[in-house]
C-alpha cells in the first residue's frame, strides 16, 4: 500500500553512549521493549493504543530473562543490534506479513546471477528461470553449453546440493560469494544423467523485479504470441513493464497474443498493480478491490483500489503513461499464467483482468493473500517496519453489477485452466506456455476465446 509514516526513531528517542557490561540493562532493555510492543505505536512516535505496557506485571518470563542477563552475562552488549533484533522478533512474530526489515536500495537487489530455483519433494533443485541479458544467460560451459529453464542442479561451488534441505541450500547461495559456480545434470528419455556441466557466473547488480518479452524461438510458442514475466511489483516494475510492453508492439511479427506470466509473483504495490491494470482495463479509474482497514486504534475504514493510467518513475521520476493493448492492437488476447507462489497484488492482477477484461489463467491455485500492509520508515528509511492493517476484496458479478464481497485470503484462485506449473521442465515444453498456445490456437479456429 501507499500509505507512509516516517519516523526516526534516533530523533523521537535520542540514544543514550553504549553502557558496559557492569551497567545495570534492565531499564535500558526494559524500555526498548515497551516501545516495541505498544503495536508500533509509541516505537514510532505515536500514540499508545495497546493496553499492556508493563513489562514486570504483564510479561515476568521476559523480566526474568532480564534480570538473569544484569546478574551473569559476561560481555557488552550491542545496544544497536539488539535493539533491532528485539524490534524485529517481537514484529515478525505476529503474522507472516508483519515484521520489520532492513531495506534494499531503490530499484536495486543485491548480486545476482540472475538465475531462479525451485525444488521438489525429494529436495531435487530445478532452474525455473534465467533472466535474459544476466550473467547466467550469458554463461557456458567448457564444452559450450548453456544453461536451460529444466537443469537439475547437481552442486553449487562444488557442494553438491541434491536432497540438501530448502533452508541449507538458500544459505548457501547467500554464502557463494561474487562468483557462483554452477554444476547441472540433464538427463536422456531412459532417466539416465546424460550429462554434467558446470558454469561458472560472476555475478552483477540487476533490476528487481525483472519484466521482458522474449521471442517465439526462446518460449516455443507461435510468433503472434508474445510473453512478459513480471517477478513482482516492485520499485521497477512500472519501468520495466512498459518498455516489455513498447517492445511487444515494436516487434516485427506484429504479434496480437500476450502470454503474462505471474508464477513466483509474491505481489508488492497495489498503485503499481493499478498502472500494469491500466494496459488492459480501459477505464481509467476502475475499482480493483475494495479494501477495509484499521485506520488506528481499532477504527476501522474503507477504501478502494483502482486502475490508474500514470504513474510517477521511482527510478527517475518521471511520468509513465500506459497503452492500453485492446486499443493499440487488432484482435488482442491474453492469458496469464499462476501458481502457487502468486500472491497479494498478481492476485489482485489477476482478478481484476478477468473481471474486467475475461482474461483467463493457466496453471495451479494461487497462494491466497488477500490482505495487505501498510509501511512505516525510520532511521531515514534504512528500516521499514510492514503492519497487517487490513483485508481487501475482489470484484465479482452479482445480477449484472460488480460487487466487492469475495476476500481469498488462505483460500487463492483457482485458474480456468488447470496446468502444471511447478518449474520443473524445459521452457519448451512448459506445460503452461503449451496449454496458452492451445487457447490462442483453439480462438483462433473458432473466432471466440475458448
Amino acid at each position: 500500500m501507499d500509505m507512509f509514516e516516517e519516523k526516526d526513531i534516533y530523533n523521537d528517542y535520542p540514544q543514550k553512549a553504549k553502557p558496559s557490561k557492569k551497567k545495570t540493562v534492565i531499564t535500558v532493555v526494559v524500555a526498548l521493549l515497551v516501545l516495541a510492543l505498544v503495536a508500533g505505536a509509541a516505537f514510532f512516535g505515536g500514540t499508545i493504543y495497546a493496553e499492556k505496557q508493563s513489562i514486570e506485571s504483564d510479561m515476568p518470563m521476559v523480566k526474568t530473562v532480564l534480570d538473569a542477563l544484569n546478574r551473569y552475562y559476561i560481555d557488552e552488549i550491542d545496544w544497536d543490534e539488539f535493539q533491532y533484533i528485539v524490534a524485529a522478533a517481537i514484529a515478525n512474530s505476529v503474522d507472516p506479513y508483519t515484521g520489520l526489515v532492513e531495506a534494499s536500495p531503490t530499484g536495486m537487489q543485491s548480486l545476482s546471477a540472475g538465475v531462479t530455483f525451485t525444488y521438489d519433494a525429494y529436495n531435487r533443485y530445478y532452474i525455473t528461470e534465467i533472466a535474459p541479458g544476466s550473467p547466467a544467460a550469458a554463461a557456458t560451459s567448457v564444452g559450450g553449453s548453456k544453461l536451460t529453464v529444466g537443469d537439475e542442479v547437481y552442486a553449487i561451488n562444488g557442494k553438491v546440493v541434491q536432497h540438501l534441505n530448502y533452508t541449507s541450500f538458500s544459505q548457501l547461495l547467500s554464502e557463494v560469494g561474487d562468483v557462483i559456480e554452477i554444476t547441472v545434470q540433464r538427463y536422456n528419455e531412459s532417466g539416465a544423467v546424460a550429462s554434467r556441466n558446470t558454469f561458472t557466473i560472476q555475478k552483477e547488480m540487476l533490476h528487481s523485479p525483472v519484466a521482458y518479452y522474449l521471442d517465439s524461438e526462446t518460449t516455443g510458442l507461435p510468433s503472434n504470441v508474445g510473453y512478459i514475466k513480471l517477478k513482482e511489483f516492485g520499485d521497477t516494475a512500472p519501468d520495466d513493464f512498459l518498455a516489455s510492453v513498447n517492445e511487444f508492439l515494436a516487434d516485427e511479427n506484429k504479434p496480437n497474443k500476450l502470454v503474462l506470466d505471474l508464477r513466483g509473483n509474491g505481489g508488492g504495490s497495489t498503485a503499481m498493480c493499478g498502472f500494469i491494470a491500466s494496459f488492459f482495463v480501459k477505464e481509467n479509474g476502475a475499482p480493483m478491490a475494495k479494501y477495509v482497514y484499521n485506520e488506528g486504534g481499532g477504527d476501522m475504514a474503507e477504501t478502494y483500489f483502482y486502475t490508474q493510467n500514470t504513474y510517477k518513475s521511482d527510478l527517475d521520476g518521471k511520468e509513465l503513461k500506459s497503452v492500453n493493448l485492446y486499443d493499440a492492437v487488432n484482435d488482442f488476447e491474453c492469458v496469464i499464467l499462476v501458481n502457487g507462489s502468486s500472491a497479494s497484488s498478481s492476485e489482485l492482477l489477476t482478478a481484476t483482468l478477468a473481471h474486467y477484461c475475461g482474461i483467463k489463467s493457466i496453471g495451479e491455485k494461487t497462494y491466497g493473500k488477500g490482505v495487505a500492509q501498510i509501511v512505516i520508515e525510520y532511521q531515514g528509511g534504512k528500516y521499514n517496519l510492514y503492519i497487517t492493517n487490513g483485508k481487501y476484496y475482489i470484484p465479482t458479478a452479482k445480477n449484472g453489477e460488480t460487487v466487492f464481497e469475495t476476500n481469498i485470503h488462505g483460500v487463492g484462485l483457482t485458474p480456468d485452466i488447470p496446468a502444471d506449473a511447478s518449474g520443473m521442465y524445459y521452457m519448451e515444453k512448459d506445460p503452461c506456455l503449451l496449454e496458452a498456445a492451445t487457447y490462442f490456437k483453439a480462438s483462433s479456429d473458432t473466432g471466440v476465446a475458448a
